[in-house]
């Protein structure tokens, strides 16, 4: 089912990676200021995306040392935002099956249409409490999302769409305008699931948060499923934590927290538990400007496309990360893989 997206703006297989940003559209440190003018300045330091994470009710992992339940809403933000930039990608990452179809292909169709198609639409599954309050039952939450994506699929391009699952119905649909080109779809989450789902129904794999032994775990599957991943688009977001004083910046991770909501869909390390920071390397990237670029490029020498930087634990001094990112960190990871010589797609094999 996947599409080979060489020449979409994220991806670049023969000169290395590109850059995003997660939106800072949650938390207590959300503001409408800090959204109109922070994307304004990722535009300017010149990143190549932004992306909003979707939830129906949400609370704050334990890691995100805070209790502020403020969630702006994904598509009536990223709405609001695109259409403030003129390159900048706009990423959904992950949507999550709470709406019915028909109202999320339309969503992403205007997303599309008032930002240029600058989109790529990132699906996963969700957590039991939102879904059940969206009238879904948990555990057919991966039933759920992949009606969802064959729905919004067919939307975008076909009239008079019929569909008749398991959960979702709908009949005889059209949709206008529609879409030159499908978006790009990348399948979210860390299970060896998401990882067959990414691979069998989507265009790519949005990594999240995820240790990089599970990293490989999944892109070893996905190799067996397919043969060969050079077609997906690769993504990662782990947690991004910079300061001059690395041993400040590492102390501010508690590896029992990091790992308390991911660990049961992650590679259980030789030790039996997530104790070091070790331990949850791919997970957070933390330190000074040359930890931090060194954890960029473990995920480049992966063979991923894009990395977005989560940098949630920096909220309040959202600005001030993204220009030391931008100033001290891109530099070197791209002197690296100029360095490197070798092709982006030739690193997957």
């Amino acid at each position: 089912m996947s599409r080979d997206l060489d020449g979409h703006p994220l991806r670049r297989p023969r000169t290395g990676m590109t850059f995003g940003v997660l939106l800072p559209h949650f938390g207590p440190h959300a503001s409408r200021t800090r959204l109109i003018e922070g994307i304004k300045l990722i535009e300017d330091l010149g990143f190549d995306a932004v992306w909003a994470r979707d939830h129906l009710l949400w609370h704050p992992h334990s890691h995100e040392e805070h209790t502020d339940m403020t969630f702006l809403e994904p598509f009536t933000t990223l709405v609001g935002l695109g259409t403030l930039v003129e390159r900048l990608v706009i990423g959904t990452g992950v949507m999550i099956p709470v709406r019915h179809p028909i109202r999320v292909a339309q969503q992403y169709l205007t997303l599309s249409y008032l930002t240029g198609g600058r989109v790529i639409a990132g699906f996963g599954a969700g957590h039991g409490g939102e879904l059940r309050a969206a009238g879904i039952d948990p555990d057919r939450k991966h039933q759920a999302v992949l009606e969802m994506i064959e729905i919004v699929r067919r939307l975008w391009v076909d009239n008079g769409v019929t569909f008749d699952g398991e959960i979702f119905r709908v009949h005889h649909a059209s949709l206008e305008p529609k879409l030159e080109h499908p978006l790009p779809i990348l399948y979210g989450g860390p299970s060896r699931r998401a990882a067959r789902i990414a691979a069998r129904h989507a265009d790519g794999w949005l990594a999240g948060t995820v240790p990089l032994t599970t990293v490989d775990a999944r892109l070893s599957y996905m190799r067996e499923l397919l043969g060969s991943i050079d077609r997906l688009f690769l993504s990662a977001t782990p947690r991004t934590i910079l300061d001059g004083d690395r041993d400040r910046a590492r102390s501010r991770v508690s590896v029992e927290r990091m790992s308390r909501d991911g660990k049961r869909n992650w590679v259980t390390p030789p030790g039996g538990a997530f104790r070091t920071l070790e331990d949850i390397r791919g997970v957070v990237v933390v330190g000074d400007a040359r930890d931090v670029a060194d954890g960029v490029l473990e995920y480049y020498n992966r063979g991923f496309d894009h990395f977005t930087f989560d940098v949630r634990n920096q909220f309040n001094r959202f600005e001030e990360t993204l220009e030391e990112i931008s100033g001290s960190v891109l530099p070197i990871v791209r002197e690296e893989i100029a360095r490197s010589g070798v092709p982006q797609a030739d690193r997957r094999k």
